[in-house]
């Protein structure tokens, strides 16, 4: 049977008040003899302490929480999996909410994580601002955050004073843009995250700024969302009009499903057209995917080390990580420049 305090504190001739005090290493005055003990009854018991009482007695428990837009995307799964592969070392469960990006449900499980005494809060993705929803929980991380609580939003929510850890989504997709305009593409569409997200707002804004800044016509764009199907529903559209040069999608999972829609009605890729996504994703390196690699891993290792430092100045209230492009099959300079000259008049320079 397990000793108890009880029973450490009888095999010591002391009080459990003592015994706890020794015990949770407490700066509470025992005498030296009296710890010894203490130390001693707890070591021939076997004694083991309850890590659900301590952490009660702390308020604050050795769990994380993240809460994630999508458990299906791959973006969340491999923050995750940062989260919890640097948490589980150092002793601290990871508790994953799945808040299907309602801020409702955010914050519903922010309070539950709160009340359950969680060492730190998480919030991955981006918030629908303009939802009611989304002040109210605005107010209460900033209220939190403000009380000592460890949260950290690992992408830009507009709350003020809990610090970021994230990618500059707008240069991102700048870069991506400006990378296909250089491979030679001119006439480029864009395929849309889900309306209002502030993900959504930020990537588009990056792929309208590198548009203009190029003098190219940036009015080519389809909504969507970041999923397959919104993906294979954008290029049913784009396909009733002249073929672009190349499809922007606001991510990976959306450009594998404008992959799929296009190789159905024929159109090959790179070939006829280029094809372009966002996180870097498995379903971007299998499909061979031309995309910007986002450190998500990194995110959630970042995170957590905020989360158990003793020091909660470590973390600038905004703190970007790089983003890399990564050029892979979907996308060529030598196949596009190739169809342009055989389209080209003769007499022509």
């Amino acid at each position: 049977m397990t000793a108890s305090l009880s029973d450490v504190a009888k095999r010591a001739r002391t009080s459990i008040t003592t015994v706890s005090r020794v015990l949770s290493g407490s700066g509470h005055p025992v005498a030296s003899a009296t710890r010894k003990r203490v130390i001693a009854a707890a070591d021939e018991l076997a004694f083991k302490p309850n890590a659900l009482a301590r952490a009660l007695a702390k308020q604050r428990t050795q769990t994380i929480g993240i809460i994630i837009g999508d458990i299906t995307d791959p973006y969340f799964a491999e923050i995750a999996r940062g989260v919890e592969d640097t948490a589980g070392p150092l002793g601290y469960l990871t508790i994953v909410c799945n808040a299907d990006r309602n801020p409702a449900t955010e914050l519903a499980y922010f309070r539950m994580l709160q009340e359950h005494y969680a060492a730190g809060v998480l919030f991955a993705g981006g918030i629908f601002p303009d939802l009611p929803e989304a002040n109210a929980l605005k107010e209460a991380t900033e209220s939190a955050a403000a009380s000592g609580a460890r949260i950290v939003c690992l992408a830009d929510r507009g709350t003020k004073e809990v610090p970021v850890i994230a990618v500059d989504e707008r240069a991102a997709l700048y870069d991506l843009t400006e990378h296909l305009i250089r491979l030679g593409h001119s006439r480029i569409a864009f395929v849309e995250g889900p309306k209002g997200l502030s993900t959504s707002m930020l990537r588009r804004a990056g792929f309208l700024q590198a548009m203009v800044d190029a003098g190219l016509d940036s009015s080519l764009r389809f909504s969507g969302g970041f999923g397959v199907e919104s993906g294979r529903t954008a290029v049913n559209a784009i396909l009733t009009q002249p073929l672009p040069d190349a499809i922007i999608a606001a991510t990976d999972e959306t450009a594998v499903g404008a992959l799929m829609a296009l190789r159905s009605a024929g159109v090959r890729v790179p070939q006829d057209v280029s094809v372009a996504g966002v996180d870097d994703s498995r379903y971007s390196q299998i499909m061979d995917l031309t995309t910007v690699r986002i450190p998500t891993y990194d995110l959630g290792t970042l995170a957590v080390r905020y989360i158990l430092s003793p020091d909660n100045t470590l973390l600038k209230n905004q703190t970007y990580l790089s983003h890399t492009i990564i050029q892979r099959m979907t996308t060529d300079r030598t196949l596009r420049t190739a169809k342009k000259k055989q389209t080209t008049p003769t007499g022509s320079k």
